[in-house]
């Protein structure tokens, strides 16, 4: 009887002593749309466009010592810049306005759902038709304006139509990196998206 008692409360002071992150990250297969913009980086490149694929990540917060939380994006292993320019971050439930840090959602015991749009993924134009075929839209790409979109399909019917473009995207190491600011410091979380 001694022992079955130590078989099962030596288990449980393990885990119970066992180390929690100060954020757990999950990515989640994104219902957002998949968008084909017009070329306002590069202009002078001709053959190819940018499409703008949605990643969601799920954060559970797992301290109440954050101080800060904060979101990187790797493209290729270069480091892109927020806003407008390379990609933009939003909250799931309000994505009109785009956010700049998490910090403002630490406080709440639910999980923070993020959308990340990001515009440096260039597919050929030949490509980008055969896309606009598939989804039936008749819109035409050499008329794109600053402004202008064109929504395709949401990001989970896109990965299963369009496993050639998604495998060639996965070939390259995009990554999102979470730095997480708390009382003992910083701690650096990379991610690679899996397309």
């Amino acid at each position: 009887m001694k022992n079955t008692f130590l078989y099962i409360l030596v288990p449980l002071a393990l885990v119970s002593c066992k180390h929690k992150e100060p954020i757990a990250v999950q990515q989640i297969a994104s219902n957002e749309m998949v968008t084909i913009l017009p070329n306002l980086k590069n202009p002078q490149i001709k053959d190819s466009i940018p499409i703008s694929i949605p990643t969601e990540f799920k954060i559970m917060v797992n301290s109440s010592n954050l101080i800060d939380l904060d979101v990187f994006y790797l493209l290729d292993g270069k480091r892109l810049l927020d806003d407008f320019i390379d990609y933009q971050v939003y909250n799931k439930k309000n994505k009109r306005k785009p956010i700049h840090t998490l910090k403002p959602y630490l406080s709440s015991d639910k999980p923070i759902n993020i959308i990340i749009k990001e515009r440096n993924h260039l597919i050929s134009k030949k490509d980008a038709n055969e896309l606009l075929k598939k989804y039936d839209i008749n819109l035409s790409l050499n008329n794109l304006k600053f402004g202008d979109t064109i929504k395709l399909t949401t990001y989970n019917k896109f990965r299963i139509d369009n496993k050639q473009l998604i495998n060639g995207f996965n070939k390259i190491s995009d990554s999102i990196i979470f730095v997480v600011w708390s009382k003992g410091g910083k701690t650096i979380y990379k991610k690679k998206i899996n397309w």
